[in-house]
């Protein structure tokens, strides 16, 4: 499984120094630990560039070009508390469905924080020949298990679990 750490916004390098810890939660659930857009470096190993505009949804599609056959593990850079445990939990649950993403209070998904089947990746590259650079469009169009927010909370405040933000 590969495990994606996003870098689609300008970040503050405070919150930079942040994506170590991220690549080690990570580590622990994926085979290989890649980060997608952002950085400087390109030629590292373990950095793919994104094609400008860097969008959410078109990271999201060029994590599932290099995901193989199993759902990719997909991070936003900026978010805040990234939790081991619900990672986990998504794993568990996940199935036999496209994407599995977990919801916060309103049933408002947090599409950076996901998991995403290598089928979602003709419908992202759709999406985005279409236009589109909104993740949460690729959720309405794909087969989802959304982690409930009751679910999210049985390993912390969701709000604080699902929040991005340097």
């Amino acid at each position: 499984m590969l495990g994606a750490i996003i870098i689609t916004r300008d970040m503050a390098p405070a919150r930079l120094a942040g994506i170590d810890q991220m690549r080690l939660t990570l580590a622990h659930h994926a085979d290989r630990v890649i980060i997608f857009g952002g950085v400087e470096g390109g030629d590292a190993p373990d950095h793919v560039p994104l094609a400008p505009p860097a969008s959410e949804l078109g990271a999201i599609a060029t994590v599932l070009a290099h995901a193989g056959d199993e759902h990719a593990i997909v991070v936003a850079a900026d978010l805040r508390h990234p939790s081991s445990e619900l990672l986990r939990y998504m794993i568990h649950v996940r199935g036999g469905f496209d994407a599995v993403v977990p919801v916060g209070r309103n049933d408002v998904p947090q599409p950076l924080l996901a998991l995403y089947h290598p089928r979602c990746a003709g419908r992202a590259r759709g999406l985005l020949s279409a236009g589109e650079s909104d993740p949460s469009e690729l959720l309405r169009i794909a087969t989802v298990r959304r982690v409930t927010d009751d679910e999210v909370a049985k390993f912390g405040d969701p709000a604080e679990l699902l929040a991005r933000g340097g």
